[in-house]
Protein backbone atom coordinates (compact mmCIF):
# COMPACT_ATOMS: atom_id res chain seq x y z
CA UNK A 1 0.00 0.00 0.00
CA UNK A 2 1.22 3.63 -1.15
CA UNK A 3 0.78 4.73 2.30
CA UNK A 4 2.79 1.88 3.84
CA UNK A 5 5.62 2.84 1.87
CA UNK A 6 5.96 5.99 2.73
CA UNK A 7 6.34 5.37 6.55
CA UNK A 8 8.77 2.72 5.98
CA UNK A 9 10.74 5.49 3.98
CA UNK A 10 9.74 8.05 6.64
CA UNK A 11 11.42 5.70 9.80
CA UNK A 12 14.46 5.01 7.53
CA UNK A 13 14.67 8.64 7.28
CA UNK A 14 14.44 9.58 10.90
CA UNK A 15 16.82 6.69 11.84
CA UNK A 16 19.44 8.16 9.64
CA UNK A 17 19.73 11.63 9.62
CA UNK A 18 17.55 12.94 12.97
CA UNK A 19 21.49 13.04 14.21
CA UNK A 20 23.39 14.49 11.77
CA UNK A 21 25.38 17.70 12.21
CA UNK A 22 22.94 19.95 9.89
CA UNK A 23 20.11 18.63 11.41
CA UNK A 24 21.27 19.09 14.85
CA UNK A 25 23.41 22.29 14.62
CA UNK A 26 21.27 24.43 12.08
CA UNK A 27 17.58 22.49 13.22
CA UNK A 28 17.89 22.52 16.51
CA UNK A 29 20.29 24.37 18.33
CA UNK A 30 19.93 27.63 16.03
CA UNK A 31 16.27 28.19 16.87
CA UNK A 32 16.49 27.16 20.31
CA UNK A 33 18.95 29.67 21.31
CA UNK A 34 17.61 32.18 19.11
CA UNK A 35 14.18 31.70 20.60
CA UNK A 36 15.72 31.67 24.23
CA UNK A 37 17.82 34.67 23.13
CA UNK A 38 15.13 36.74 22.38
CA UNK A 39 13.11 35.60 25.67
CA UNK A 40 15.64 36.30 27.90
CA UNK A 41 16.40 39.93 26.72
CA UNK A 42 12.94 41.34 26.88
CA UNK A 43 11.20 39.08 29.32
CA UNK A 44 7.46 39.35 27.78
CA UNK A 45 7.78 38.18 24.57
CA UNK A 46 3.80 37.20 24.16
CA UNK A 47 4.33 39.64 20.82
CA UNK A 48 7.03 38.10 19.76
CA UNK A 49 6.63 34.16 20.20
CA UNK A 50 4.22 33.31 16.91
CA UNK A 51 7.38 34.63 14.92
CA UNK A 52 10.00 32.72 17.03
CA UNK A 53 7.92 29.88 17.19
CA UNK A 54 7.26 29.71 13.30
CA UNK A 55 11.05 30.58 13.02
CA UNK A 56 12.00 27.22 14.65
CA UNK A 57 9.38 25.13 12.93
CA UNK A 58 11.21 26.66 9.81
CA UNK A 59 14.62 25.75 10.56
CA UNK A 60 13.69 22.25 11.97
CA UNK A 61 11.89 21.32 8.59
CA UNK A 62 14.21 22.58 6.28
CA UNK A 63 17.52 21.75 7.97
CA UNK A 64 16.40 17.80 8.03
CA UNK A 65 15.18 17.65 4.95
CA UNK A 66 18.61 19.69 3.34
CA UNK A 67 21.11 17.13 5.74
CA UNK A 68 18.91 13.81 4.30
CA UNK A 69 19.21 15.15 0.59
CA UNK A 70 22.89 16.58 0.73
CA UNK A 71 24.07 13.39 2.13
CA UNK A 72 21.72 10.61 -0.20
CA UNK A 73 23.26 12.83 -3.36
CA UNK A 74 26.88 12.78 -2.50
CA UNK A 75 26.53 9.62 -1.58
CA UNK A 76 24.55 8.35 -4.31
CA UNK A 77 21.69 6.32 -2.34
CA UNK A 78 18.78 7.84 -3.75
CA UNK A 79 19.19 4.25 -5.86
CA UNK A 80 18.50 2.30 -3.73
CA UNK A 81 15.24 4.21 -3.01
CA UNK A 82 14.34 4.31 -6.99
CA UNK A 83 14.87 0.49 -7.57
CA UNK A 84 12.63 -0.39 -5.02
CA UNK A 85 9.09 -0.57 -5.68
CA UNK A 86 8.01 3.11 -4.51
CA UNK A 87 7.28 6.27 -7.15
CA UNK A 88 8.92 9.79 -6.94
CA UNK A 89 5.91 11.22 -5.42
CA UNK A 90 6.35 8.34 -2.18
CA UNK A 91 9.86 9.33 -1.55
CA UNK A 92 9.31 13.29 -1.84
CA UNK A 93 5.97 12.67 0.44
CA UNK A 94 7.84 10.54 3.16
CA UNK A 95 10.88 13.31 2.98
CA UNK A 96 8.14 16.12 3.67
CA UNK A 97 6.70 14.20 6.53
CA UNK A 98 9.36 13.42 8.64
CA UNK A 99 10.95 16.57 8.14
CA UNK A 100 7.50 18.05 9.40
CA UNK A 101 7.49 16.03 12.25
CA UNK A 102 10.79 16.56 13.25
CA UNK A 103 10.00 20.85 12.74
CA UNK A 104 6.90 20.23 14.73
CA UNK A 105 8.84 18.69 17.80
CA UNK A 106 11.68 21.45 17.72
CA UNK A 107 8.73 23.80 17.58
CA UNK A 108 6.84 22.23 20.68
CA UNK A 109 10.20 22.61 22.49
CA UNK A 110 10.77 26.29 21.21
CA UNK A 111 6.92 26.67 22.92
CA UNK A 112 7.64 25.35 26.45
CA UNK A 113 10.40 27.53 26.78
CA UNK A 114 8.25 30.34 25.28
CA UNK A 115 5.69 29.72 27.67
CA UNK A 116 7.44 30.39 30.83
CA UNK A 117 7.98 34.02 29.56
CA UNK A 118 4.56 34.45 27.82
CA UNK A 119 1.81 37.03 29.98
CA UNK A 120 -1.19 35.38 28.18
CA UNK A 121 -2.19 31.99 27.42
CA UNK A 122 -1.98 30.58 24.02
CA UNK A 123 -5.83 31.18 22.48
CA UNK A 124 -6.90 28.34 20.38
CA UNK A 125 -4.81 25.42 20.92
CA UNK A 126 -6.40 23.23 17.97
CA UNK A 127 -5.96 26.18 15.43
CA UNK A 128 -2.46 26.33 16.55
CA UNK A 129 -1.42 23.17 15.86
CA UNK A 130 -3.57 23.18 12.71
CA UNK A 131 -1.58 26.13 11.06
CA UNK A 132 1.79 24.68 12.86
CA UNK A 133 0.56 21.41 11.23
CA UNK A 134 0.07 22.83 7.50
CA UNK A 135 3.33 25.38 7.95
CA UNK A 136 5.35 22.58 8.64
CA UNK A 137 4.57 20.60 5.49
CA UNK A 138 5.08 23.70 3.61
CA UNK A 139 8.55 24.84 4.60
CA UNK A 140 9.63 20.86 4.57
CA UNK A 141 8.18 20.54 1.13
CA UNK A 142 9.54 24.29 0.07
CA UNK A 143 13.29 22.81 1.92
CA UNK A 144 13.18 19.44 -0.50
CA UNK A 145 12.89 21.50 -3.63
CA UNK A 146 15.52 24.15 -2.43
CA UNK A 147 17.70 21.46 -1.89
CA UNK A 148 17.14 19.37 -4.76
CA UNK A 149 17.98 22.10 -7.36
CA UNK A 150 21.71 22.93 -7.25
CA UNK A 151 24.10 20.54 -8.91
CA UNK A 152 26.10 20.38 -6.30
CA UNK A 153 24.59 19.07 -3.10
CA UNK A 154 26.75 20.93 -1.01
CA UNK A 155 25.95 23.88 -1.82
CA UNK A 156 22.43 23.42 -0.68
CA UNK A 157 22.86 25.04 2.95
CA UNK A 158 24.39 27.72 1.54
CA UNK A 159 21.05 28.49 -0.72
CA UNK A 160 18.84 27.63 2.07
CA UNK A 161 20.45 29.97 4.15
CA UNK A 162 20.26 32.57 1.73
CA UNK A 163 16.47 32.05 1.60
CA UNK A 164 15.60 31.53 5.05
CA UNK A 165 17.56 34.75 6.56
CA UNK A 166 15.69 37.44 5.21
CA UNK A 167 12.62 35.63 5.30
CA UNK A 168 12.89 35.80 9.08
CA UNK A 169 12.86 39.45 8.56
CA UNK A 170 10.28 40.09 5.29
CA UNK A 171 7.71 37.58 7.59
CA UNK A 172 6.67 39.52 10.26
CA UNK A 173 8.31 37.27 12.71
CA UNK A 174 10.83 39.84 14.59
CA UNK A 175 9.03 43.19 13.87
CA UNK A 176 5.05 43.42 12.44
CA UNK A 177 4.93 44.09 9.07
CA UNK A 178 2.88 47.13 9.96
CA UNK A 179 5.23 49.44 11.28
CA UNK A 180 6.56 49.18 7.37
CA UNK A 181 5.88 50.93 3.94
CA UNK A 182 3.42 48.96 1.57
CA UNK A 183 6.57 48.23 -0.54
CA UNK A 184 7.68 46.47 2.10
CA UNK A 185 4.32 44.48 3.02
CA UNK A 186 4.26 43.58 -0.54
CA UNK A 187 7.24 41.97 -0.34
CA UNK A 188 6.33 40.00 3.12
CA UNK A 189 3.40 38.68 0.94
CA UNK A 190 5.23 36.82 -1.25
CA UNK A 191 7.59 35.18 1.22
CA UNK A 192 5.66 31.56 2.47
CA UNK A 193 6.82 32.35 6.19
CA UNK A 194 4.53 35.46 6.25
CA UNK A 195 1.13 33.73 5.98
CA UNK A 196 2.44 30.59 8.52
CA UNK A 197 3.62 33.83 11.27
CA UNK A 198 0.31 34.83 10.77
CA UNK A 199 -1.94 32.03 10.97
CA UNK A 200 0.10 31.05 14.03
CA UNK A 201 -0.26 34.64 15.39
CA UNK A 202 -4.05 34.30 15.44
CA UNK A 203 -4.27 30.92 17.04
CA UNK A 204 -1.98 32.39 19.89
CA UNK A 205 -3.35 35.39 20.48
CA UNK A 206 -6.43 36.25 18.19
CA UNK A 207 -5.39 38.75 16.31
CA UNK A 208 -3.53 39.12 13.19
CA UNK A 209 -1.53 41.99 11.05
CA UNK A 210 -2.02 41.80 7.52
CA UNK A 211 -3.23 38.59 6.29
CA UNK A 212 -6.73 37.04 7.56
CA UNK A 213 -6.29 33.50 8.84
CA UNK A 214 -8.93 31.71 6.38
CA UNK A 215 -6.44 33.35 3.50
CA UNK A 216 -3.31 32.02 5.69
CA UNK A 217 -4.37 28.57 5.54
CA UNK A 218 -5.96 28.58 1.81
CA UNK A 219 -2.40 30.05 1.07
CA UNK A 220 -0.44 27.65 2.90
CA UNK A 221 -2.46 24.91 1.05
CA UNK A 222 -1.70 25.69 -2.35
CA UNK A 223 1.92 26.12 -1.57
CA UNK A 224 2.48 23.01 0.50
CA UNK A 225 0.79 21.29 -3.16
CA UNK A 226 2.90 23.92 -5.09
CA UNK A 227 6.35 22.49 -3.43
CA UNK A 228 5.51 19.01 -3.28
CA UNK A 229 4.55 18.53 -7.24
CA UNK A 230 7.95 20.67 -7.82
CA UNK A 231 10.21 18.47 -5.96
CA UNK A 232 8.49 15.23 -6.88
CA UNK A 233 9.37 17.16 -10.70
CA UNK A 234 12.82 17.89 -9.88
CA UNK A 235 13.51 14.67 -8.31
CA UNK A 236 12.55 12.61 -11.45
CA UNK A 237 14.52 14.80 -13.64
CA UNK A 238 17.24 14.41 -11.56
CA UNK A 239 17.43 10.38 -11.46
Amino acid sequence: MPTLKVLAIAEKELKEYVLKPGSISWGVIFPLVFTLAFAVRFGDVDHLAPGLLTISVLFGTTSFVSSSVVFERRLRTFERLLVAPVSYLEITLAKVLVASAFGIFVGLVSLTFLHFFMVYPIWNIPLLVLFLTISAVVFSAFGLYVSLVPENPINAMTWLNLIRLPMMFTSGAIVSLLLFPRWFIAVGLLTPMTYAVEGVRFAMLHYYDVVNPVYSFLVLLLLAMVFIYLSTSRLEGLY
